[in-house]
């Protein structure tokens, strides 16, 4: 059995490497005694701390450590969750009753029509034989959906049902079943096995539309509406792993190419972000996909799920402001995109403009490379690396490798200061470009992205403060051949454009005053 102690605690407070108490242990990144020595840590001799290794759902901490410009280490903490793929693991369960046994009702005349229509509704379905779907209690007081409770769905076909999102059961083969709790974030991964000859065109749980042809019920009431389900991004993965984004409109279904040994366009990740209103309703569902090619020789095949509800933001005052007026630093940067009625703003509080987040071995190609946001001031140096394999086609390489260091979904404006607001366009920057190209005929690489925030200071010196005035971004291609693993960097730096103070020289006052005539009188 897991340890209670081990398992009590938050894993950010173990630490294998603190050997010694109240003082700090040399380059271990996870002794809460090194606040100010770990500016002067050389590497981290732990990087991964797990809080039970029995458990079915891991609490995972990781500690990245990176240089600053200036020299000094810089240790980056996440804690994750992480599923262990072990067949015999232990799942915990806070639920009080589940430690004593409770008493059962005795079935008797007088209760048996009640007791047997409850089990009989739970376990085979409704009696009316219109929907075996998984039923919630009403509660008419809400007509909106409540914490934990299972969000309903219908098909194309007009039958109800209730939103799967797969996941591993007893053991880690798929579990179809697996309803989505409303506000309940689940990220979960399980192995997928078929046949590749028989089962790449007729198994649903590969084609990309048993995850997207659905439409989901706002809430609970009669009065509930349909909300669809609209694609947000569609990754297309090759056999070697390089991914690229696709056409979101274009319809996608599983192939089988000859030689009856690849199936293409197959379901590997499914991410669905949902939001929702202040009074618990449903008002959209994004889902971003990733298909693959997968080989004969790769069977079974791991397939990642993932809900995130986000709150809707009703009007622009209740997104965050990183300064007032002026920006604070450590804040994220405020960013958008122009359009033709103003500036739209990013309702994302961890900030739009991101940079890599460096970690040991990491890809640009393969998967999806950390990301942290940029904060104001504070300069950042990270990057990864790629392997060119030949026959590579040039364009695709280049604007993944670019996508990979810009991020996603990249604003082309910056606002001026930490409260400016979007019906104001003259307070937001645009963010320029310099690339420098090849001098060569070969094939044209980004090898570094670098992001260039010029700000000035504001106001009289008793408080300035700080106002964007510029924003550059870089871009340096390669000039010679590549070889066959390279690596591009990504790094963000803040300039003070500011102009030096200096003392200004006051005129002697001058005394333009008349006096009466009579003043003087009787005298003169």
């Amino acid at each position: 059995m897991p340890s209670p102690a081990r398992c009590s605690a938050p894993v950010s407070a173990l630490c294998p490497c603190d050997a010694q108490p109240a003082r700090c242990d040399v380059d271990c990144c996870c002794d809460a005694d090194c606040s100010q020595e770990r500016a002067l840590f050389s590497r981290c001799s732990v990087h991964k701390v797990i809080g039970e290794t029995k458990l079915c759902s891991q609490d995972t901490a990781l500690y990245s450590f990176s240089m600053t410009p200036s020299g000094l280490a810089q240790v980056q903490t996440a804690v994750l969750r992480e599923v262990n793929p072990d067949v015999l693991c232990i799942r915990s369960a806070n639920y009080e009753q589940g430690l004593s046994f409770v008493t059962p009702t005795i079935p008797t005349e007088r209760n048996f029509d009640e007791l047997f229509s409850h089990f009989v509704g739970f376990f085979f379905g409704a009696s009316d034989g219109q929907s075996s779907t998984l039923q919630t209690s009403p509660q008419e007081n809400s007509p909106g959906y409540q914490y934990g409770d299972i969000i309903l769905t219908e098909d194309g076909a007009g039958r109800r049902d209730f939103f799967r999102l797969p996941g591993s059961g007893v053991t880690a083969n798929c579990f179809d079943s697996n309803p989505a709790a409303f506000l309940k974030d689940q990220t979960s991964r399980c192995v997928r096995s078929f046949v590749l000859v028989q089962d790449c065109t007729a198994l649903e749980a590969l084609d990309f539309r048993t995850y997207s042809s659905f439409r989901v019920f706002s809430g609970k009431g009669k009065e509930a509406t349909l909300v669809p389900v609209e694609l947000d991004a569609v990754t297309l993965q090759s056999l070697e792993g390089t991914r690229t984004l696709a056409d979101v409109t274009s319809a996608y279904q599983p192939v089988l190419l000859e030689p009856a040994e690849v199936c293409s366009q197959v379901v590997l990740q499914v991410k669905y972000t949902v939001r929702y209103g202040a009074a618990g309703k449903i008002v959209g569902v994004l889902a971003s996909l990733v298909l693959g090619a997968v080989h004969t020789a790769t069977l079974p095949i791991q397939q990642l799920f993932q809900i995130v509800f986000v709150q809707e933001a009703r009007s622009d005052t209740l997104l965050p402001f990183r300064g007032n007026p002026g920006y604070v630093v450590g804040l994220p940067l405020v960013a958008g995109w122009r359009t033709a009625e103003g500036v739209v703003r990013s309702g994302d509080p961890d900030g739009t403009i991101t940079t890599l987040h460096s970690s040991a071995a990491q890809d640009c190609l393969l998967g999806s490379p950390q990301r942290m946001a940029v904060l104001f001031g504070k300069d950042v140096v990270s990057g990864c690396t790629f392997r060119l394999d030949d026959g590579a086609n040039c364009s695709l390489v280049s604007e993944a490798l670019l996508r990979s260091v810009k991020g996603q979904s990249f604003p082309d404006y910056v606002a001026s200061f930490g409260n400016s607001l979007p019906q104001n366009p003259m307070d937001w920057v645009p963010i320029e470009n310099q690339t420098t190209l090849t001098s060569t005929l070969g094939c044209s690489i980004p090898l570094s992205y670098h992001l260039e925030v010029r700000w000035t200071k504001y106001g009289t010196l008793v408080n300035a403060q700080a106002q964007i005035v510029s924003v550059m971004e870089k871009i340096q291609t390669n000039t010679s051949i590549l070889s066959s693993v390279s690596s591009i960097t990504s790094s963000v730096s803040f300039i003070d454009v500011s102009a030096g103070a200096s003392p200004g020289v006051r005129v002697p006052p001058t005394i333009d005053a008349k006096l009466p005539y009579d003043f003087f009188f009787p005298f003169v």
